[in-house]
């Protein structure tokens, strides 16, 4: 979840839709919980990841208390160099209001990212036809686009095409084994990104029950 949110809210699109937009939002929501409102959920996390207010090391002192002790570890300048953590943010409310009814988001479980964006990406088109909004302009349609199938019977050489609405590309990676580096890890071959589109969009055979020649043949697709 936090890397598809990070990922998401480094996108102009996503930036304006729900940061420069929110005190608008905030001064005409109708709904009584704001955790049970998308929106302000979505204009929470933009605040949070984009105002710089959570992005500063926490401090290891009390509040209003300036300590004396030299036995204590100040994490800004300790030395040797220690991990100086963020407080961060929990997005409880927006994880409770995403998952709320899925078997697997609703969970505490690990999930995996591709899935979650295009649950995420499904809820936010959901709520916003809920709510009359244009799908045209908003920042989720910035990564759909039309997946083109060129079916043809080897036979007697008809053609049909289909497209397929689609948010996202799974390419997959040959793995190919070159040895075993010095700590016995294997090894992998450098993979060029074009020949992992090439097994996306090369030509396969398979079989086809054409309804021209009423048989099932060979087709290229």
């Amino acid at each position: 979840m936090a890397s598809v949110l990070q990922t998401l809210f480094s996108l102009p699109p996503f930036q304006e839709r729900y940061s420069t937009a929110a005190q608008q939002h905030w001064e005409t929501c109708c709904e009584s919980l704001p955790a049970n409102c998308l929106d302000c959920q979505m204009h929470k996390i933009a605040d949070g990841l984009l105002s710089g207010r959570y992005s500063r090391p926490r401090s290891t002192d009390p509040p209003n208390t300036a300590s004396s002790d030299s036995s204590r570890t100040n994490a800004v300048t300790h030395d040797p160099p220690a991990p100086v953590f963020q407080e961060g943010i929990r997005p409880v409310s927006f994880k409770a209001l995403i998952g709320k009814g899925h078997e697997e988001f609703a969970t505490m479980r690990q999930q995996d990212s591709e899935e979650f964006f295009t649950h995420l990406l499904t809820v936010l088109r959901r709520d916003s036809k809920k709510k009359n909004q244009p799908l045209d302009g908003a920042p989720t349609e910035i990564f759909a686009f039309g997946m083109e199938q060129r079916l043809q019977c080897t036979d007697c050489k008809g053609v049909r095409y289909r497209v397929d609405n689609q948010d996202v590309l799974s390419i997959p990676v040959p793995a190919r084994v070159t040895g075993r580096d010095a700590d016995n890890k294997i090894r992998y071959e450098d993979v060029a990104f074009k020949e992992c589109l090439d097994l996306v969009t090369g030509v396969e055979g398979l079989e086809y029950n054409c309804p021209k020649c009423q048989k099932i043949v060979v087709a290229t697709r």
